[in-house]
Parts: C-alpha cells; structure tokens; sequence
C-alpha cells in the first residue's frame, strides 16, 4: 500500500510535482567534485587495508576525529598523526605490509 504523505527525503510519489522542483537546482549544485571523490575514495580504501593489516598482527585501528589514528593491542594503545606512521609501527611488530 502506497500513502499518499510518502515524500520523504526529496522522493515523491508520481503525480505530485513538489519533488520534481527540488531537482530543477542549477547543474552546478548537483555535479560533485570528482577530484575530491577521488581523494576520499583513495583515503577509504588505504584505511581499509591498513585496517586489515593491523587485524593480521592483533590490532584494532581506528581513525579520529582529528584526523589522527589510534592503534590498539590488549590494553594498549598509540595515538599515531598518520597512515605512514601506523605501517611504520606495525611494521616494527612483525607486521607483513
């Protein structure tokens, strides 16, 4: 059963115009930056791995939000500024990139 109140979130349901306004915006409102798309996309998928890669040596990895990294083992744990610094470290533990 479809009610008639289902607009949610830009959705409407056909029939009733209101949504279809929102999505009259300017195109330059709509395109997203692919370059910054990129970016975190690369950032993500290199978090990803690192966090697997920590996982293989007993760690958990986690990412703050500060932008910093907090690796932890048992009771312990090392604020580390960067990705680079967490593979230096797990390197240092035996760690297999």
């Amino acid at each position: 059963m479809i009610h008639q109140h289902a607009d949610v979130a830009g959705l409407s349901l056909p029939g009733n115009d209101e949504g279809h306004r929102a999505n009259d915006a300017p195109r330059a409102q709509i395109q997203t930056n692919t370059l910054d798309f990129a970016e975190t996309t690369e950032q993500g998928q290199a978090l990803a791995a690192m966090k697997a890669r920590a996982a293989r040596c007993g760690c958990t990895l986690h990412q703050l939000a500060d932008d910093t990294y907090l690796l932890t083992r048992w009771n312990c744990s090392r604020a580390l500024p960067c990705l680079r610094a967490v593979g230096d470290l797990l390197r240092q533990m035996g760690g297999r990139p």
